[in-house]
């Protein structure tokens, strides 16, 4: 029920702060081809997945969130556009200032939300905003999905959809050699979405009844479990058409979510991770143009101290103060005036419509 679901779900906001890091991690390696360290080679070849906890994590808690969604999509929507559309526009108007003009069409795709669906333009202006293409109309298709209420009609819905999304991939990597539309896609990202529907209709069976603990463990054995073989070298195989290994990755996710939604761990519900998690959109929105602006840096610090592991710490060192200043104003100033913007217009479309009629009254003089 609504009341029901009161407040956030802590290992969810860690969650957040989770995915937040693995992708700056990530883009610290990939972006001035900083060397990880020696102990943590998944640095490079998985961080980068983070994207897709946060695909699982917006699924999940959305649903939590928005119990009303499938039967009222309107409050809903109007809480996503306001929640996500603010920092995004903004970002996208310095790129837009600082940069070359890339033509009317392309800019009203991206304050429209539908760049994804044009190849070549589904990267977005502001760098790595790819991720806000492909959330922004699964929001749309959420409502619907919620309208599955069972366990098994969402399991139904979260295997069409891991079929349609192989097949996708498949499909468009024949087509498109050489692109990363197979990869950026909302088509071939829509299997992480369902995944976690399908966590959260089994975190809604469960939660508060006897079995709630044995479903935490499970989940928990099944995202260390299968992550722990996907890291590993028998994994490598997967790797390949399609990538089987995603697939299987969204299962990590979701599991993940089921787990912390249901049993949060420490390090995922402590002060620290609650604070990154709720500004761990400032910080991907920011974070890859922090980087780009910090390359003569790190550039100075691997002549120094050789391409290696101390020097990627030495740039993290040095990249993680500004970043979280900026998140902390991108949160303050931009991202929390738009939530409320979005909930005062809720409350004013709210007190516009008329009051239901009692029983035996009908409109008319």
């Amino acid at each position: 029920m609504a009341q029901d679901r009161q407040g956030l779900l802590p290992g969810l906001h860690g969650l957040r702060a989770m995915a937040a890091m693995m992708v700056l991690l990530f883009h610290l390696h990939a972006i001035p081809h900083l060397a990880v360290p020696a102990a943590l080679p998944w640095i490079a070849s998985h961080f980068g997945l983070g994207v897709h906890l946060f695909f699982a994590l917006s699924a999940f808690s959305l649903a939590w969130a928005n119990p009303q969604a499938a039967r009222q999509p309107g409050p809903y929507l109007v809480k996503r556009v306001f929640r996500i559309a603010p920092l995004y526009w903004l970002m996208t108007l310095l790129i837009l200032g600082i940069g070359a003009w890339p033509g009317l069409a392309r800019v009203a795709a991206e304050f429209a939300f539908v760049f994804n669906f044009v190849p070549g333009w589904q990267g977005g202006l502001v760098p790595a905003g790819w991720t806000v293409g492909v959330e922004m109309p699964f929001y749309l298709l959420l409502p619907l999905l919620l309208r599955l209420r069972s366990v098994a009609g969402m399991a139904g819905a979260t295997l069409l959809a891991t079929l349609i999304s192989w097949a996708a991939r498949l499909w468009l990597e024949a087509a498109m050699p050489g692109s990363d539309y197979p990869q950026t896609a909302l088509v071939t990202n829509l299997f992480a979405f369902v995944l976690a529907l399908l966590a959260f209709r089994l975190f809604e069976r469960v939660r508060g009844s006897a079995r709630e603990g044995m479903a935490a463990g499970l989940a928990a054995g099944l995202a260390l479990g299968l992550g722990a073989y996907l890291l590993s070298p028998l994994a490598a195989p997967l790797a390949g058409p399609g990538n089987p290994d995603l697939l299987l990755f969204g299962v990590v996710f979701a599991a993940l979510c089921l787990w912390q939604a249901l049993r949060p761990s420490w390090l995922l519900r402590c002060r620290a991770a609650l604070w990154l998690g709720e500004r761990s959109y400032s910080i991907y929105l920011f974070h890859f143009l922090l980087i780009l602006a910090l390359r003569p840096a790190y550039a100075r610090i691997v002549g120094t101290f050789g391409q290696g592991g101390a020097a990627y710490l030495a740039a993290l060192a040095i990249t993680l103060p500004p970043l979280l200043v900026l998140a902390a104003l991108g949160y303050r100033l931009v991202e929390r005036p738009g939530m409320a913007l979005g909930r005062r217009l809720i409350a004013w479309r709210a007190a516009r419509r008329p009051a239901p009629l009692g029983p035996g009254l009908r409109p008319g003089p």
